[in-house]
């Protein structure tokens, strides 16, 4: 991760941790009809958790990961939703919304290189307390300047974080990822908006994108074309027998 120093904004943020091209299968899009949708691989969705428990075990930091190349808009009825960018922060960094445009002027400053581990993971499942907690105070969704910005207490962030890590060892063996190549493996719903109420935001849906576990792509890769020697099958050191 690279570390851009900031301040001026008013808030306790000392440093934003930009992510780079870490999560290069990874695309928020912003709520339509108070939905959102997050897609992403198998290890994006692993790093985005560990990106998750990294903001709410720091109180002075905002973790702000890009719209990877190649982004294209997703169809929501007669709209088109665009990815966006995503900036991740305790709620008492103090940071608002509005702060992002001075931030992101900041960043282009100073940098330096940061290697950060993140706390393991715990179960994805809470008790009752820390649900109640959850549902008195809900992270807060916004968009401002392009960007996404997630705030919540640190309890929550981590929570989210352990949601997304458990998403991602699912995959592997989720059968519609072996069907479609696709697959709804989380609704973060009740973080954001427990009530149903008018806020931007109730639920994120997180679907899992990885070809690689596509039957049918395994399937494209074994079949020769007519008149061709059949080669090695996926991850297959040329001339190795197969069973």
């Amino acid at each position: 991760m690279t570390s851009h120093p900031v301040a001026g904004t008013g808030s306790r943020l000392g440093r934003i941790l930009h992510t780079g091209p870490m999560l290069r299968n990874t695309f928020l899009h912003p709520p339509e009809q108070q939905v959102g949708y997050l897609y992403a691989g198998r290890a994006d969705l692993l790093r985005l958790g560990a990106l998750f428990r990294i903001a709410a075990t720091s109180a002075h930091s905002a973790v702000h990961i890009p719209v990877p190349p190649g982004a294209r808009p997703m169809s929501y009825g007669c709209v088109d939703t665009w990815p966006t960018p995503l900036l991740l922060a305790r709620e008492d960094t103090g940071l608002r919304p509005s702060d992002w445009p001075a931030l992101r002027r900041g960043m282009r400053h100073a940098s330096s290189p940061l290697t950060v581990t993140a706390p393991a993971p715990r179960a994805a499942d809470r008790p009752d307390d820390v649900r109640r907690r959850a549902d008195r105070r809900p992270a807060r969704f916004a968009e401002h300047g392009g960007t996404t910005v997630i705030t919540a207490r640190a309890e929550l962030l981590f929570w989210m974080g352990d949601s997304l890590t458990a998403a991602g060892d699912t995959v592997a063996r989720d059968p519609r990822i072996h069907r479609h190549g696709e697959s709804l493996v989380e609704d973060l719903a009740g973080f954001f908006d427990p009530e149903h109420t008018d806020h931007p935001m109730h639920a994120l849906c997180v679907v899992a994108v990885e070809p690689i576990f596509h039957r049918a792509r395994w399937k494209k890769r074994r079949t020769p074309s007519a008149g061709a020697p059949a080669g090695p099958l996926p991850g297959t050191a040329p001339g190795a027998v197969s069973a």
